[in-house]
């Protein structure tokens, strides 16, 4: 393979290392969350909280371009790839591959971001539950 493949590979699997490391972390959070006292939780909630929504705006410019590159790639028929293929239409060819790269990678970190946004459910869940048993 080139140095870019092996390059962009190299990046992947550094994203996919992140993500893995944080649904470990969530998991981790998950187990401890039934001896935390009630306090602990809220805050553990409003820290989640603010973190969802201070990166709101990125999840959507993300969501954004996840949804245009779809788009784009619904535009480049297999026919007109093979002909800048038979052409050697090397930009166009080298503009695919970074715009398919620059989707992994947003699709990686789409991801990350929802592990986020689950782990305020869960916390919002068992906070709901604690309120709940306490009106009883």
């Amino acid at each position: 393979m080139s140095a870019k493949v092996d390059q962009f590979c190299d990046s992947l699997r550094d994203r996919l290392d992140a993500v893995e490391e944080r649904l470990q972390s969530v998991k981790t959070n998950l187990q401890t969350l039934p001896d935390q006292p009630e306090a602990a939780l809220r805050n553990k909630l409003d820290d989640v909280r603010a973190k969802v929504q201070a990166r709101k705006e990125w999840v959507e410019q993300t969501r954004a371009n996840l949804k245009a590159h779809a788009q784009q790639k619904m535009a480049e028929t297999k026919q007109a790839v093979g002909e800048w293929k038979a052409k050697r239409e090397a930009r166009k060819l080298n503009a695919r591959a970074e715009r398919a790269e620059a989707y992994a990678a947003d699709a990686i970190d789409y991801a990350l971001a929802n592990i986020d946004e689950a782990e305020e459910a869960v916390l919002d869940a068992v906070v709901a539950r604690i309120d709940a048993d306490a009106a009883q």
